[in-house]
């Protein structure tokens, strides 16, 4: 236990928070902290309790209290393992993956899982304002940060007002670093959201077991003027991927 993590919380036990929650507290603070690193295994419930000084019945809630957070995670026969941080991301921010991923100072990634130019279906013409006939690149791209994969991107840009494509000049690179190259920079943008489960293709992707549950969001984004310029899906790791929303109550 000298090399582990020392807590020094003082606990409470004549207030009304129950003495779990006080260590469950404790620990997420120190998980909070430079000191926890992903990956690294908890000191043992009878060592936890030994700090504290409460029972491993009340280690045990804290933990599992933590575990539902998405902080810790329970390997049997192994221990507590800490997980990496949850990111965090505003759900009123219109942010490319890539330039999220650099400003929490983690290394962005794309792979390019398919490209392809066709005539686009009804439902992207409709949406993207969009001829008849006209054509679209269909991207998709695992994305990843440091390594891990985090989100499977699904892109429908038009080929009129976007122009020449290649695959290759996707892999590793902000899409919407591209698009700005070329003075197509999305200025608004309409997302929903949802929670789906991950079939056996995204699990696979995103190295998660099936059935895991993933956050799922379709995005119309619009240039200044007004015209669409892209249609978009994504299905994030939901055991990694927290949206924000701000909420204000309305004026009178």
């Amino acid at each position: 236990m000298a090399d582990g993590p020392q807590f020094t919380v003082t606990l409470d036990h004549a207030a009304t928070t129950p003495i779990y929650l006080q260590v469950a507290h404790g620990i997420q603070r120190w998980l909070g902290t430079e000191h926890a690193t992903p990956g690294t295994a908890l000191p043992s419930e009878r060592d936890l309790a030994g700090q504290f000084g409460v029972s491993r019945v009340t280690v045990r809630q804290a933990i599992a209290l933590l575990t539902t957070q998405g902080l810790l995670e329970r390997r049997r026969g192994s221990g507590t393992f800490i997980l990496p941080r949850r990111i965090e991301h505003p759900l009123g921010t219109l942010q490319s993956f890539s330039d999220d991923m650099r400003a929490r100072g983690q290394v962005p990634g794309a792979h390019v899982l398919s490209f392809a130019l066709n005539r686009a279906t009804p439902h992207e013409a409709m949406t993207l304002g969009l001829r008849e006939h006209s054509r679209v690149y269909r991207i998709r791209r695992l994305r990843t940060a440091d390594g891990t994969p985090l989100a499977v991107e699904s892109s429908v840009l038009p080929e009129d007002r976007v122009g020449d494509l290649h695959a290759d000049t996707l892999k590793d690179r902000s899409l919407y670093e591209l698009l700005s190259a070329r003075a197509l920079v999305p200025v608004r943008a309409l997302r929903h959201l949802r929670a789906v489960n991950a079939d056996t293709e995204h699990a696979a992707l995103l190295q998660v077991r099936p059935g895991a549950a993933l956050l799922m969001t379709e995005r119309v984004s619009w240039l200044a003027d007004g015209t669409p310029i892209e249609l978009a899906s994504a299905h994030y790791r939901g055991d990694r991927y927290d949206f924000l929303m701000e909420l204000t109550t309305p004026e009178t």
